[in-house]
């Protein structure tokens, strides 16, 4: 059976990556080059779904999750904020307690003091 990877996983694979690789460990220089291979990869995700190139998309979206990964690690380890899955957590019960309306095709936003 296979086993999924998790966010935890994907974020310390990335680190240990950046560092196998030398790759820049400066927050100021490793936050311009995820930010704009994020961009990056979010555009080819976009051309690989205009094109129905449909065999690229995971590859595509894969990337995107890395870059996005990287983007939380700099933000834990250099503004130590709390870390991406305990915030997925919660966002994903605020999510839980949306609504969704059909008619307009938006979600109600729950009053929280949080994902406002």
């Amino acid at each position: 059976m296979e086993k999924n990877l998790t966010i935890k996983e994907i974020q310390e694979w990335e680190k240990s990556f950046t560092k196998k690789k030398h790759i820049s460990q400066k927050e100021e220089e490793a936050i311009k080059i995820a930010i704009f291979k994020l961009v990056e990869e979010t555009g080819e995700v976009a051309k690989a779904i205009l094109e129905e190139n449909w065999d690229e998309v995971p590859a595509e979206v894969s990337d995107v999750i890395v870059f996005a990964c990287k983007i939380a690690n700099i933000a834990e380890e250099f503004h130590k904020t709390d870390t991406l899955t305990n915030v997925m957590r919660r966002k994903i019960e605020y999510c839980e307690k949306r609504k969704y309306d059909t008619k307009i095709r938006k979600f109600d936003k729950p009053k929280s003091d949080e994902f406002k």
